[in-house]
C-alpha cells in the first residue's frame, strides 16, 4: 500500500513538473497585442530654428548644464535641493513600490508552497448513524503538513503579459523620478537667478537714490542761495522718495524668493538666507547652447519616455484581460498527516495527500470580460493619445525655448548699449546743470532715463539666464543613464541606491 501511495504522488508531481515546463514552451503564446502601434515623431526638424549662432544642434545638453554658469552658491543649493526636496523623495518611494510590483507580479509564475498544522474538536450529532452503532463522541483532531495554493499555469501569457505591464510602470516611474530631477533642478536655478537679479536692481535702486539725494541737496542749496525754485526743490524730494520706496518691494521679492528656494531644498528660510545673504553677480549664460538633434529630444525628454513606457503598459493590460477569455489550469496539492492523538502525528501511516490539475473554461460571464477587454483598449488609446500630446508638446516647448534664448541674447546686447548710452548722458547733463547751460527739470529726466535704462539691463541680463535655464528644461536635461537612481535590488524592494536598470538600455548615452 505504502509503494502504491509513493507512486501515486510521484505521478501527480510529475504532472505538475510537467506543466512546469510547459509554460517556458508556449512563451510565444501571448494574448493581446504584442507591443503598442508606431507612432511617428513630429517633424521636429521643421519646427525648429536650429541655424542661430547661439545654439548648437551638433552638441549634445550637458547633463550637469548649471555648472555651465560657474556658479558655487548655486552647484550647492542644487545639491542640498537633490538631497532635501520632498517631491524628489515621493518619486523616488514610487520608483521603489513600482519595481515590488514588478516581483509580486513575477511570483504568480510559481507555486506558493507552505506549512501548516491545524488542531479541532469535533461533536458529530447524525441520529441514524449513532442507531447503526456509530459512535458519536466528541473527538480530537491534530494535523500538519505541506499545502500549496491553487496555482495558474501561465498557458496564454496573461501573467507574463501582467509583468511587461508592471516593468512598463516601473520604467514609466523611473522617468518620472527623472523628470522630477529635471523640474527641481531647473526650479532651483530660476529662483536663485531671481535673487541675484534682485539684489542687483536693490544695488542700482541704492547707487540712484544715493545720487537723487546728492542733487536733491544740491537743489536745496541752490534754492537757499536764491538760485532756484521750490518747485525744483520738490521734484527732487519727489524723484528720490519714488527710488527710496521700490526698496522695500525688492526686498520683499527677496525674502519670497529665499523662501521659494528654500521649498525647494526641503529646509527653513533661516537656514537658506545666509547662502545667498551676499551679494554677488548674476550667473553668466554660455554664449551657444547645446540642444542637440531635434529628433533626439523625444528620447531625452523624461515626461516623453515616461509616456511612452505608460503606453506599453496599458497595450500589456489588454493582453492581460483577454487572456481571461481563454482556459485556464490550475494545479492545488497537499501533503499531511492527522491523528487524533498527539502520539499519532509520528506515524507515517496516518499520512494523506491530494494533489491535481483543475480546468476552467469561462463559459457565460454577462459580458464582464469582454467589458474588461474593452475597457483596457480605451485606456490604451487614451494612454496612446497622451503620448502624442507629450511629444507635440515637447517639440513646442524647444521651439519656444530656443526663440526665447536667442532673443534673449540680442536683448541684452540691445540693453547693454543703452545703458552705457544713458551713462554718457547722465554724466554730461551733470556737467551742463553745473555749467547752467539746462534746467534741473532736464537733469531729472535724463537721471530718470538713466536708472530705467540700468534697471533694463539687469532685466536683460537675467533674462538670457532665465532664457538659458528654461530651455534645459524644455530640452529635458539635466539627468543621465549613469547617474545613481534607485534600482530594483534585490527582491524588487530594496531600498539601495545604484545605476538604474533603465539606464543600461542606452538611454544615457546621448547625455554622455
Amino acid at each position: 500500500m505504502h509503494a502504491t501511495t509513493t507512486t501515486s504522488l510521484m505521478r501527480s508531481t510529475a504532472a505538475v513538473g510537467f506543466l512546469s515546463l510547459l509554460q517556458p514552451m508556449l512563451h510565444g503564446c501571448t494574448a493581446g497585442p504584442k507591443a503598442p502601434p508606431e507612432t511617428a515623431p513630429p517633424a521636429a526638424d521643421a519646427l525648429l530654428d536650429t541655424q542661430s549662432a547661439s545654439v548648437d544642434a551638433s552638441r549634445q545638453p550637458a547633463p550637469r548644464w548649471w555648472e555651465d554658469l560657474h556658479d558655487a552658491t548655486l552647484d550647492a543649493l542644487i545639491a542640498r535641493a537633490e538631497a532635501g526636496n520632498q517631491t524628489l523623495a515621493a518619486a523616488v518611494a514610487n520608483v521603489r513600490a513600482a519595481y515590488a510590483g514588478v516581483g509580486a507580479s513575477e511570483a504568480q509564475l510559481w507555486p506558493a508552497v507552505g506549512v501548516g498544522a491545524q488542531y479541532s474538536r469535533t461533536l458529530t450529532n447524525i441520529a441514524q448513524l449513532a442507531a447503526a452503532g456509530v459512535r458519536v463522541e466528541p473527538y480530537d483532531m491534530y494535523a500538519y503538513g505541506v499545502g500549496m495554493q491553487s496555482w495558474e499555469i501561465d498557458l496564454w501569457g496573461g501573467v507574463r503579459r501582467q509583468i511587461e505591464a508592471a516593468e512598463a510602470d516601473a520604467a514609466s516611474k523611473v522617468d518620472a523620478l527623472r523628470d522630477a530631477l529635471v523640474s527641481v533642478r531647473t526650479q532651483v536655478a530660476a529662483v536663485y537667478v531671481q535673487v541675484r537679479t534682485l539684489q542687483a536692481q536693490r544695488a542700482v535702486l541704492v547707487a540712484n537714490r544715493d545720487a537723487l539725494a546728492k542733487s536733491r541737496d544740491l537743489v536745496k542749496a541752490r534754492y537757499d542761495a536764491g538760485t532756484t525754485n521750490l518747485l525744483d526743490v520738490s521734484r527732487a524730494q519727489a524723484a528720490l522718495d519714488g527710488v527710496e520706496a521700490q526698496v522695500p518691494q525688492v526686498d520683499a521679492g527677496l525674502a519670497s524668493a529665499v523662501s521659494q528656494l528654500a521649498v525647494l531644498c526641503g529646509a527653513n528660510p533661516s537656514e537658506i538666507a545666509p547662502l545667498v545673504a551676499a551679494v554677488a553677480p548674476l550667473p553668466e549664460s554660455p554664449d551657444v547652447a547645446g540642444i542637440g538633434l531635434p529628433a533626439e529630444i523625444l528620447e531625452r525628454r523624461p515626461d516623453v519616455r515616461a509616456a511612452k513606457e505608460r503606453l506599453a503598459a496599458a497595450t500589456a493590460a489588454i493582453g492581460v484581460a483577454e487572456a481571461a477569455r481563454l482556459p485556464t489550469v490550475y494545479v492545488s496539492g497537499q501533503f499531511y498527516i492527522a491523528s487524533n492523538t498527539v502520539s499519532g502525528l509520528g506515524d507515517l501511516a496516518n499520512k494523506a495527500y491530494s494533489i491535481g490539475p483543475s480546468l476552467y473554461l469561462p463559459l457565460f460571464d454577462g459580458g464582464r470580460i469582454d467589458s474588461a477587454v474593452r475597457q483596457q483598449r480605451a485606456l490604451a488609446e487614451a494612454a496612446l493619445a497622451q503620448y502624442r500630446q507629450a511629444m507635440v508638446t515637447a517639440i513646442g516647448d524647444v521651439s519656444a525655448g530656443v526663440g526665447d534664448f536667442v532673443h534673449a541674447r540680442e536683448s541684452r546686447r540691445l540693453a547693454d548699449a543703452a545703458m552705457e548710452s544713458a551713462r554718457s548722458a547722465l554724466v554730461l547733463a551733470n556737467q551742463q546743470f553745473d555749467a547752467g547751460v539746462i534746467d534741473f527739470s532736464t537733469l531729472l529726466d535724463v537721471q530718470r532715463s538713466a536708472l530705467d535704462a540700468e534697471s533694463s539691463a539687469v532685466e536683460a541680463r537675467a533674462g538670457l539666464v532665465q532664457g538659458f535655464v528654461s530651455l534645459q528644461r524644455a530640452l529635458g536635461a539635466g539627468w543621465s543613464g549613469d547617474e545613481p537612481l534607485v534600482a530594483q535590488g534585490e527582491g524588487r524592494g530594496e531600498t539601495s541606491v545604484e545605476h538604474d536598470r533603465a539606464g543600461a538600455t542606452g538611454a544615457g548615452e546621448e547625455n554622455r
